[in-house]
């Protein structure tokens, strides 16, 4: 009886966890991305381009009048299990041909 018990929260538990995970936005809109580049840059973003993802990260391009920058963003199922639309994951943009990696 106790293992059913225990088989039956397991189930109960997983169920709630994807249901939230469809209820959640895994995949950012355009107008969001470029919202929340124009905040990071710090100047106007004219066009968003280059869009593209895998199962964690979305990259893309964002132009604008002063040039390039590419930007990567947490995307994703576990991110929205994760956030549970309480936070925003973090952005980050470099300008285009910028190393993340510091040159010492």
């Amino acid at each position: 009886m106790n293992l059913y018990l225990n088989f039956a929260r397991i189930t109960v538990l997983g169920a709630l966890l994807i249901g939230a995970t469809g209820c959640q936005t895994a995949k950012p809109t355009e107008d969001s991305m470029r919202e929340r580049a124009q905040t990071v840059i710090g100047k106007p973003v004219s066009k968003i381009g280059n869009i593209r993802n895998d199962s964690t990260l979305t990259y893309y391009t964002a132009y604008t009048a002063a040039g390039e920058y590419n930007c990567e963003l947490p995307s994703g199922a576990i991110i929205a299990v994760a956030s549970m639309g309480i936070m925003t994951p973090p952005l980050s943009c470099l300008p285009k041909g910028a190393s993340p990696i510091p040159v010492q």
